[in-house]
């Protein structure tokens, strides 16, 4: 017998516990001296902070309330110093020993200080130093040992103000005082911004280190003390649960199998008990093995009959195989096929070389003459006389070298097929289930093909009709995106920043979004899209689809009316400004005789009236009458403008000039004029004075909206070129970098008296008076916003017809 050794397992186990726990011990010290440590940090933090912030509130009631009240007491410039240096009283109140029994010390030194008592040590000129070369830093915080004693250190740099520098400027504006006291050397010729020292408070923490290890070594011993009672407690559990388990194991095998334990106590001395009872385990593997080897000896009679079976099972699987792939092939064929002729000729390829047929055929029980054939496409096939019977009857026939296998779907005859061989076949009830198969899977086929034929048609006549209407149409799912667009809507998605736009991609975006917008609620309303070629205005209606799951399809259509909203508000100005002119010129012939009344009267009493008083008070009432008249005489002008000469006239050269006549306005207002025009730019059917006068109407407008921006990059800018969209037409734009026009002026800005400048610097009749004359000339102006700020006018002017050639005589 080998001698065992009960113990060994429960030792390794008992070790690696032991170990473990004493690792838990120092980790959960560390974790509580590390925790602590921060508990203690962050109070010191905070304990400096209030320290500070009482330092702080000190220096502004010294600023703020103390030193203004000593200024207002003392007579001329006397200067206490305990009562108006924010220095000296912070030094004094925070040396407080009431305060200073707190465990911290404050100092407020400097480099250079006026008392040497509160020069810098080393330790603060390394602050200082720091505050000098990080202008931006605003406090320095961190412990250090001082005379052997941890503590903590937080600083703050103070910075010399406007009020600072009576103190801390020209010795010779400084209180005698201070000279006095301090002498004139130190502590002046400062500036504002100057560092002028620092704050800084020393919090002694030696007693909390020593807390905090003490507290730490203290749960450290009751942690162990705890871990050894669940050590100890363990060690009885594993000694009950597992070493006794596993002797008991041993017996058993031992028990039922003697001679296997007779053979395992022959093997080398096991470590434990584990290895005791995998030594038996081999043993009785071994018997096992032999067993097996018999078992196989005995079962290789077996194999001949295993084998002959497993051949037959092999070949009926085989078939199974073949006639799984030969309907799959089929499947495979419809949906490659174009339409039934294709279809039947890979059908019939397949089946024959499936059932090794030497030709194959098919005819429509329609017509005898619709039949496909392999591998001859044009032999017709055999068929039996009474081969109409057989279709109807829908069971197939099969022969030793012809199957006739009715083709039919849905109680629906469509045609027999027909395999022939030039040997004779053998028959089975399981050919003739799939031979039935094989018809009713070819029925389909043809089934499915003509009404898929059927929807192809159906959809090529839908998508003609769809890409035919002019308007852009859009399909939409049911969360918004866009499935389908038309021509028209893919053209008007690309001219809104996205080349190539398609169903399903981010080109449709913005134009979906202005779509939901636009119709939220009522499915109908209009929206307005900015494309290159300016803004242009849609009606949008949604017509729902519903869907077979559930949810709504939504079918959107648009429809352009930019042309109708335009010719809509230019009527409407045109309305409002007959009217008011018609109301202009009646108020101005009341109003104009009054005034020259007044006028003459006033040049009366001008004259006969000698006081300097009486004479201003005249110039007053003269000036605000001219100045009335001339603004009757504008109301005369817009109520019966002058009519335009058609010209031609040279729009670069008359815009050259009126700019360069505008730029002492523009240096004035500081803003940048430019006039930018296209090479080759034709004559215009106008006369210099109107193109004077609207140019000057629109850049007088132009720079009093950059006056804001004076100095800043103002600029305004005149680009003349002919227009892209209307080839008889030459355009002319006057662009500012402006604030713009808000949203709700920009109908009202052609409106007579309509202005948005202070009272007495606009009569609201300039942009009117050039809206007159641009139609009076057959031409048309319109106000935008730009993208990056500013506004834009763009006028159109109609270009000079050539003049006919001469004909010869």
């Amino acid at each position: 017998m080998r001698r065992m050794m009960p113990h060994t397992l429960q030792a390794k186990f008992l070790a690696g516990q032991a170990l473990l726990m004493a690792l838990m011990v120092g980790f959960f010290a560390l974790a509580l001296n590390m925790h602590l440590e921060r508990l203690m940090e962050g109070e010191a933090r905070e304990k400096a902070a209030l320290i500070l912030s009482q330092v702080e509130a000190v220096q502004a009631y010294v600023r703020a309330t103390l030193r203004p009240a000593m200024y207002r007491l003392l007579p001329g410039d006397q200067f206490v110093l305990e009562a108006m240096s924010t220095s000296y009283i912070t030094r004094a109140v925070m040396s407080d020993q009431t305060l200073t029994r707190e465990a911290f010390t404050y100092r407020r030194v400097g480099i250079g200080a006026r008392n040497p008592d509160y020069e810098a040590d080393e330790r603060e000129r390394a602050f200082i130093a720091r505050f000098q070369a990080e202008p931006k830093l605003v406090r320095v915080e961190q412990f250090d040992k001082i005379d052997g004693e941890q503590q903590f250190i937080t600083a703050r740099p103070q910075r010399f103000e406007e009020a600072c520098l009576r103190c801390h400027g020209d010795p010779a504006e400084a209180p005698r005082e201070l000279i006095a006291r301090y002498g004139d050397t130190r502590g002046f010729g400062r500036s504002v911004g100057d560092l002028a020292g620092i704050d800084l408070v020393r919090l002694k923490v030696q007693r909390d280190v020593g807390g905090i290890r003490e507290a730490t070594f203290s749960f450290a011993a009751l942690f162990a003390v705890g871990i050894l009672v669940l050590f100890l407690v363990i060690q009885g559990f594993f000694h009950r649960l597992v070493v006794q388990s596993l002797r008991r194991v041993t017996g058993v095998m031992r028990r039922l199998f003697p001679e296997e334990a007779k053979e395992a106590q022959t093997l080398p001395a096991a470590d434990d008990e584990i290895e005791d009872i995998l030594h038996g385990f081999e043993a009785f593997a071994q018997h096992l093995r032999q067993a097996r080897q018999d078992l196989s000896d005995y079962a290789a009679t077996l194999e001949d009959t295993v084998a002959a079976r497993t051949s037959a099972i092999t070949r009926l699987a085989e078939d199974r195989r073949a006639d799984v792939a030969l309907f799959v092939a089929l499947l495979n064929s419809l949906n490659e096929s174009q339409n039934k002729q294709q279809m039947l000729a890979a059908a019939l390829a397949l089946t024959a070389r499936r059932f090794g047929a030497s030709r194959a055929g098919y005819v429509c029980v329609l017509g005898a003459s619709d039949y496909a054939s392999w591998p001859e496409p044009g032999a017709a096939p055999d068929l039996p006389d009474d081969w109409h019977d057989l279709v109807a009857a829908g069971e197939p026939r099969l022969t030793p070298r012809a199957w006739y296998i009715p083709v039919q779907t849905s109680g629906t005859s469509r045609g027999l097929l027909c395999l022939h061989w030039d040997t004779r076949q053998e028959k089975s009830a399981r050919l003739a289930d799939l031979a039935r198969a094989i018809g009713q899977q070819l029925g389909i086929a043809m089934e499915n093909l003509d009404a898929l034929d059927g929807l192809l048609r159906q959809n090529d006549l839908l998508s003609s009709i769809f890409e035919g209407i002019d308007d852009p149409l859009l399909l939409l799912d049911t969360g918004g995106a866009v499935l389908l667009a038309n021509s028209r809507a893919r053209e008007l998605a690309a001219q809104l920043g996205a080349e190539g736009a398609v169903p399903g991609g981010h080109g449709f975006d913005g134009l979906r979004e202005r779509l939901e917008l636009a119709t939220r609620g009522t499915g109908q309303g209009e929206f307005e899209l900015p494309l290159p070629g300016g803004p242009r205005i849609f009606e949008a209606s949604l017509y729902p689809i519903p869907q077979a799951g559930g949810g709504l399809r939504h079918v959107a259509s648009l429809r352009e009316v930019t042309a109708e909203r335009r010719m809509e508000g230019q009527m409407r100005r045109n309305e409002r400004i007959v009217a008011v002119g018609q109301l202009a010129a009646g108020l101005a012939h009341e109003i104009n005789n009054p005034l020259g009344v007044i006028r003459c009267y006033a040049e009366l009493l001008q004259a006969s009236q000698q006081e300097p008083q009486a004479q201003a008070d005249i110039e007053v009432i003269m000036r605000h009458t001219d100045q009335a008249r001339r603004v009757v005489r504008d109301l005369l002008d817009f109520a019966r403008p002058r009519p335009a000469k058609p010209g031609p006239s040279d729009l670069a050269a008359v815009a050259a000039s009126t700019l360069e006549v505008l730029r002492p306005r523009g240096k004035n207002a500081a803003a940048a004029l430019s006039l930018e025009a296209a090479p080759d730019l034709p004559l215009v059917a106008a006369g210099s004075e109107a193109l004077e006068h609207i140019l000057t109407n629109l850049a007088m407008n132009a720079l009093d909206a950059v006056a804001a921006k004076a100095g800043e990059g103002a600029a305004v800018a005149v680009s003349l070129r002919a227009s892209p969209s209307q080839p008889d037409m030459v355009e002319l734009t006057v662009a500012d970098n402006g604030p713009g026009i808000a949203p709700e002026h920009l109908d009202r800005v052609f409106d007579p008296f309509f202005t948005t400048k202070d009272v007495g610097k606009g009569t609201g009749l300039g942009l009117a008076v050039v809206y007159g004359i641009v139609r009076d000339l057959g031409g048309s102006i319109e106000v935008e916003n730009k993208p990056g700020g500013g506004a834009l006018f763009r006028v159109l002017l109609p270009a000079q017809e050539p003049s006919p050639a001469p004909r010869n005589a």
